[in-house]
């Protein structure tokens, strides 16, 4: 007998494999990471029964293999997000975090791709200290020729950390433009000073650049120690006054409650930098946030119409269509 009528009997051997056995098989492959050498010596198949059965298994439906398309698939999940909140625009970080930290650099990643795709030559572009916006500059690939104006206060840190100024000063070198910092600190320890220090020209021209900008860049924080920069620098009966009266939402020092609304109970005079009435009347506003945790404070924000664009990570976005 010749060899190919080897493999015409071992073909015909095959095809007489019961449903059940075909269903042992498949999932020894896909299901429980065996091989098909594994897969041979347990049941008696050759390697070539193996592969037989599982191509016939695909072809008569019994298994089905998909491969999703990630971007397509955020593609559908933002375009719904989009219309149940009434944005302008949703943005959805690829990747789904582990950890609820872990989203920061990929929410980075996708404002980083945003700006350079949205903001033009000539425009201006404001941007608040936030996680995401730390770490985005070192992500730019590609920005238009535009000024870069810091919006409110300067936050500082020890150690590696990179504050308000900097921030300003990478993204500015970046797109060719001047860096318009403010050296004096977002949190001031009175209300007298902050109205004194916002009334200087220097930081009022700033302020007055802010707020004449195409586009401007936010964090949407929690009124948590691990959600908002700001509550280090301020009193701890201060704290937890603005906690009770029911504070939702923190952008650039200034507070919310969960309709947006602004709330002060003694934070909002210390603050240098707009008020949420003065951010409102940016023409484009992208506030960035990640962390299923920080569900609250970005529906918050978005009630109170303080962004036009969201860029989020996968969790976050999930989290606010269920919520």
């Amino acid at each position: 007998m010749c060899d190919t009528d080897g493999v015409v009997d071992a073909r015909r051997r095959t095809e007489s494999v019961s449903r059940a056995v075909m269903l042992e098989v498949a999932r020894a492959y896909y299901l429980e990471d065996r091989s098909k050498v594994q897969i041979a010596e347990e049941t008696g198949l050759s390697r070539w029964q193996v592969a037989r059965v599982l191509n016939d298994a695909r072809e008569q439906g019994l298994v089905t293999i998909r491969v999703e398309d990630e971007d397509e698939s955020r593609g559908g999940l933002a375009a719904r997000l989009q219309q149940a909140l009434g944005l302008r625009q949703v943005v959805i970080a690829p990747g789904r975090a582990l950890r609820p930290d872990a989203g920061v650099g990929a929410v980075a990643q996708a404002l980083a791709t945003y700006l350079g795709e949205a903001v033009g030559p000539g425009e201006s572009l404001a941007i608040g200290w936030s996680r995401v916006v730390e770490a985005m500059p070192a992500r730019l690939q590609r920005l238009a020729p535009c000024d870069v104006v810091q919006l409110a206060g300067a936050l500082t840190f020890t150690g590696d950390r990179v504050g308000s100024v900097e921030v300003i000063r990478q993204v500015a070198r970046a797109a060719g433009g001047t860096a318009y910092p403010v050296y004096a600190p977002l949190v001031a320890p009175t209300g007298d000073i902050a109205a004194s220090l916002l009334s200087s020209p220097e930081i009022a021209d700033v302020m007055q650049r802010a707020m004449r900008a195409d586009h401007a860049v936010v964090g949407i924080g929690t009124w948590t120690k691990e959600g908002s920069s700001i509550l280090p620098l301020l009193p701890a009966d201060l704290v937890q006054r603005t906690a009770d009266a029911g504070a939702a939402a923190v952008i650039s020092g200034r507070v919310m409650d969960d309709e947006g609304r602004p709330l002060d109970v003694g934070v909002d005079e210390r603050i240098v930098g707009p008020t949420l009435g003065q951010l409102r009347t940016i023409p484009n506003v992208v506030g960035t946030c990640f962390g299923a945790h920080r569900v609250d404070a970005v529906r918050a924000a978005v009630r109170g119409g303080l962004v036009d664009v969201l860029i989020v990570d996968e969790s976050l976005a999930r989290a606010l269509l269920d919520s």
